[in-house]
């Protein structure tokens, strides 16, 4: 089922949405597929995979760690489309990477070589809404949903042209900071942004990222108003603690609970 698709399914039966990030490194492409049929059995709705880039301006500690081991280890594009192939037959997968690695390939041949490898939809941290024109115009003609970003200090109108525009889901960001990092300012009232949203965008699901580090964070989040989770930082942590996927799986169900239904 494609990302789009099965996060509309889950949100209309009235189950939490989960989107687990798991980060390409080529060194842990021998035990994707056990990880990923637990996160799906552990409860998840679909996977984000991170591409590593040498130059995040979202990821915290953790993740910038992490990428910066997986590039060390020769991690390339090549190593990303084989991860989507063993992702994809398991859970729906959008990839999460920076704008440059797929303009590198150029834009209509970089997301055509994504979807041919199964994915479905594409997050880009770096990509702004008045810059997302070509980009929405490339996803659309390749079958991706392009999932957009919205900051937790975005006003209610920029928050509902940022839904509108937004396919798949809306990622709305938690608090100010890079992933896995203390909130810098306080966490911000979200509900009035999540109400904006709704209204503008009626169908699509609001999914919550930054922060969410266990079951308590998780159900802070649910009551924003949203309709699920992106888990990334902790997940890494535990994934660096104990890799073998009945771990990973184990630990996503800690948070969640089984099948987050």
């Amino acid at each position: 089922m494609r990302l789009a698709d099965a996060l509309a399914d889950a949100r209309s039966a009235r189950r939490r949405l989960v989107v687990p990030y798991l980060l390409v490194d080529r060194r842990r492409l021998g035990r994707l597929r056990g990880t990923v049929e637990a996160l799906r059995d552990a409860g998840a709705t679909a996977l984000e995979l991170g591409f590593p880039f040498s130059d995040p301006i979202a990821d915290g500690p953790v993740l910038a760690g992490a990428a910066d081991q997986a590039l060390a280890h020769g991690t390339d594009w090549r190593d990303l489309l084989a991860a989507a192939r063993i992702a994809s037959r398991s859970l729906p997968t959008a990839v999460m990477t920076y704008a440059n690695p797929v303009l590198r390939h150029t834009l209509p041949a970089g997301l055509a070589a994504l979807a041919r490898s199964g994915v479905s939809g594409l997050i880009v941290p770096d990509l702004s809404l008045e810059e997302s024109g070509p980009w929405r115009s490339a996803s659309h003609r390749a079958d991706l949903a392009l999932v957009l970003l919205a900051a937790p200090g975005a006003t209610p109108v920029r928050i509902a042209a940022i839904a509108r525009a937004s396919r798949g889901f809306l990622y709305l960001v938690s608090y100010y900071g890079t992933t896995g990092s203390a909130a810098s300012t306080g966490t911000p009232d979200l509900a009035p942004l999540v109400r904006a949203a709704r209204e503008a965008a009626p169908a699509l699901p609001v999914l919550l990222g930054f922060g969410i580090r266990d079951r308590g964070s998780a159900e802070r989040a649910l009551r924003t108003g949203v309709d699920g989770v992106v888990i990334g930082t902790a997940l890494e942590e535990a994934i660096q603690r104990d890799p073998r996927p009945a771990a990973v799986g184990r630990w996503l169900a800690s948070v969640v609970g089984p099948r987050a239904g």
